[in-house]
């Protein structure tokens, strides 16, 4: 399964990393990664995610950003979407079959301070936490 957002340095992996600890708290096995829809591979995760997450006990310093070219989308059999904009586009252009699409809307932190990337950590980890209720119990 994969968590989608624009530029992966941000929403999508602060979701992959919680999803993770929830999954291994659980022993549920079941593993995320992440991947942005308009984003360079390679590219840092902003440093107000690292700092964000370092408050969960969670280290994302050498994470680094997955451009949806570079991955294989039919190794996946999830993908949840930071917004509907994002599913839009892996059915419209990646050809994605909607049925395998879950949007969880949360807001884009990107150019903000830390109160705004802790705001949407705790967003992401609540629309996580559904989840593992919701698909993973």
């Amino acid at each position: 399964m994969a968590f989608v957002c624009t530029g992966n340095t941000c929403r999508s992996p602060m979701a992959e990393a919680i999803f993770n600890k929830i999954a291994d708290e659980k022993e549920i096995d079941v593993t995320a990664e992440s991947f942005g829809i308009a984003t360079s591979t390679g590219a840092s995760v902003s440093t107000n995610s690292v700092l964000a997450m370092k408050e969960l006990g969670i280290d994302l310093a050498d994470k680094t950003a997955t451009a949806v070219n570079d991955v294989d989308l039919k190794k996946y059999d999830k993908f949840y979407c930071m917004s509907q904009s994002h599913s839009r586009m892996l059915q419209d252009f990646f050809g994605v079959s909607p049925d395998k699409i879950k949007v969880i809307n949360v807001c884009d932190p990107y150019g903000g301070d830390l109160e705004v990337y802790r705001k949407c950590r705790d967003e992401i980890y609540n629309a996580i936490k559904e989840l593992f209720t919701n698909d993973f119990e």
